[in-house]
């Protein structure tokens, strides 16, 4: 049986009916007898319960991180670098008045997964500018994350050791970006970084980015990032936790709220009650990749998501533009 058909199988008995350990490891191709794993995904089972009990607006259930401990988790996967106290300036920003639409919905390029790396802030990234690109030329072009990865060297981003989305906006601003296909990603790999080497231009490239504003403030930010939203998909970071990693489906509710940050992601949309977001853990996450939280104007926002910046949104270089 197909891996897809097995995991909707072991979903539809219901919520609190998660698969045993050995049904698991089979399902993902992991040691069944292995019984520090095992130890691990009946306590991540445990939490994925308590979710489900506790918030009837989603689903939480188990998924390929289920056998690793949540700090296991982090040091792979939520390692989004700190803003360092000299910080780059804005190059625009988007807090014009608008009317807000009632909801946005885009149509974005296909997810992907970081893999064995921790590599979040390169997908945010270019994802951001595939939807953007996407949206305003009615071409799909797929990007590489592996040329941040390896060629932005500027002593704060660093390949799978993390980095941050607005250096990385920076170091793009003006070069060529390469195609997914020319310069592909090496997964796998937890530390890794190539040399720099080279790559097919994809016809895409920046003039700058604009700064979605945010400043702790959940008033501001909600705001401002459901305007950002209007024009196109958004680089925004999160302080994912248990909840968020188990999430499966539907609307996430009674989520933090903390000012602090470990994970770049892309917003996709909004409806009157919720962010709509694209991840980089494989489509095997979550609900085909894409998640739901709810919108709150609390402390920094759900998931922290206002903490310092709401996000930034590329701007495209003029020759990509349809005219």
């Amino acid at each position: 049986m197909a891996k897809i058909a097995v995991t909707a199988s072991l979903l539809s008995l219901g919520q609190a009916a998660q698969p045993t350990f050995e049904e698991w490891a089979a399902e993902y191709g992991m040691n069944g007898d292995d019984d520090s794993m095992k130890t691990n995904y009946e306590a991540n089972v445990c939490i994925i319960d308590e979710l489900n009990d506790r918030d009837a607006s989603a689903t939480y259930a188990v998924n390929k991180f289920s056998a690793m401990t949540h700090d296991e988790f982090a040091k792979v996967y939520l390692n989004l670098k700190q803003r360092p106290s000299s910080d780059l300036p804005a190059l625009e920003d988007v807090s014009a008045a608008v009317a807000l639409d009632d909801s946005v919905d885009w149509d974005v390029t296909p997810v992907k997964d970081q893999g064995q790396c921790g590599s979040c802030w390169t997908f945010g990234v270019m994802g951001a500018i595939e939807g953007m690109n996407k949206i305003q030329t009615g071409n799909s072009v797929i990007l590489s994350e592996q040329q941040l990865v390896d060629c932005d060297d500027d002593g704060i981003n660093d390949g799978c050791n993390g980095g941050l989305t607005d250096y990385a906006y920076k170091y793009l601003t003006g070069k060529d970006l390469w195609t997914l296909a020319s310069y592909p990603y090496v997964s796998g790999q937890s530390g890794h970084k190539n040399s720099c080497g080279s790559g097919s231009a994809s016809g895409v490239s920046l003039s700058g980015y604009f700064t979605v504003p945010g400043s702790g403030s959940g008033s501001q930010g909600d705001s401002a990032l459901a305007k950002a939203l209007m024009t196109g998909p958004v680089t925004i970071t999160v302080a994912a936790d248990n909840q968020f990693a188990n999430y499966h489906s539907g609307i996430m509710t009674g989520v933090p709220t903390e000012c602090n940050l470990n994970h770049a992601i892309l917003a996709t949309g909004y409806g009157p009650n919720f962010w709509k977001i694209k991840n980089s853990w494989g489509a095997q996450w979550g609900d085909a990749g894409f998640a739901k939280f709810e919108r709150s104007t609390s402390g920094c926002g759900p998931f922290g998501i206002f903490f310092q910046d709401a996000g930034f949104q590329p701007k495209l270089a003029s020759h990509n533009l349809l005219v």
